[in-house]
Formats: C-alpha cells, sequence, structure tokens
C-alpha cells in the first residue's frame, strides 16, 4: 500500500511539473507557435477553403502571439506576425495598431513602413498611408525605392480622390 501512495505522489508531481513547464513557455516558443497555426491556417487550410479550420487556427495564432507580447512586450517580431495574422483576416485597423507600436519599437525597418501603409490603404485611409510613405520616402537613398515610393503615394493619392 505504502508502495501504491509513493507511485501516485510521484505521479501527481511528474503531472504538475509538466503542467507548470508547459505553462511556463517562453515569447520565443510561444512565438513559433503561432507561426505555425499561422502556416497551417494560410497555407494549408484557406487553400482548400476550410474557413472554420483556418479561422480556428488564426484564433490560436494570436493567442500565441499576444501571449508572446505578454512575456517580451519589447520584443517585436510577435507584434509584426500578429499585425500579419490580422492582415490577412482583413483586420486592418489591428494589423494598422500593431504596425504603428512596431514602428515606435523599430524606426529603421523600413518594410514595417510598408506594412503599416499597406493596411492603412486596405482600410481605405489613404491620406494616413501616404504620410507613412512620405516620411519612409524622405529617409531613403535608393533611387530605385525612392521612385517606387512615389509610384505607390500617387497611386494612394488618386484613391484618396476617387473616395
Amino acid at each position: 500500500m505504502k508502495k501504491i501512495t509513493i507511485a501516485i505522489c510521484l505521479a501527481v508531481f511528474c503531472t504538475l511539473g509538466i503542467i507548470a513547464a508547459s505553462a511556463a513557455q517562453t515569447a520565443e516558443n510561444l512565438d513559433c507557435t503561432g507561426l505555425e497555426h499561422f502556416r497551417v491556417a494560410f497555407y494549408e487550410l484557406t487553400p482548400q477553403k476550410d474557413v472554420v479550420g483556418a479561422s480556428r487556427k488564426y484564433e490560436l495564432a494570436e493567442k500565441a502571439f499576444l501571449d508572446a507580447i505578454r512575456q517580451a512586450p519589447d520584443w517585436i517580431e510577435p507584434y509584426l506576425h500578429l499585425g500579419r495574422t490580422y492582415f490577412v483576416q482583413k483586420k486592418y485597423q489591428a494589423a494598422a495598431e500593431l504596425y504603428r507600436q512596431a514602428l515606435k519599437m523599430a524606426p529603421e525597418r523600413r518594410e514595417i513602413y510598408l506594412q503599416l501603409a499597406s493596411s492603412l490603404e486596405m482600410d481605405q485611409n489613404y491620406q494616413q498611408a501616404i504620410e507613412v510613405l512620405v516620411k519612409l520616402r524622405y529617409e531613403e537613398a535608393n533611387q530605385k525605392s525612392v521612385g517606387l515610393l512615389d509610384e505607390f503615394i500617387h497611386r494612394l493619392e488618386k484613391q484618396a480622390a476617387e473616395k
């Protein structure tokens, strides 16, 4: 009887240890988990037209990214990944807000300006998108990139005028 009691106690302690270890996932692990859910939703379920399955995977990705942000609020990657998750779900305002936060954290990362501008464009906030791109344009030294930004800005100006 004593051996059974000891075995049960060991089993309970081991189970509690496993639960505690899984609850204490690192922000990096959470971000990786979110990326895997996103990958399945975007690259597998969405092309198969499995809207319900994709939606569930996006929800799991969102939860993982939010948990990663809570654990490491100064780490930019989960913000960008969650922004992309929102963007592909057409939650453009939520995506734009995350890209704004990311831009405050890393203003030197030019791709964030483009992601923010794209989110604002899709939400039909053309003037705000133009302002983001103009700021990026004046910081850009590469003439080819300046030309592409000018084209993007011109397209947004036309869309704003038609609105």
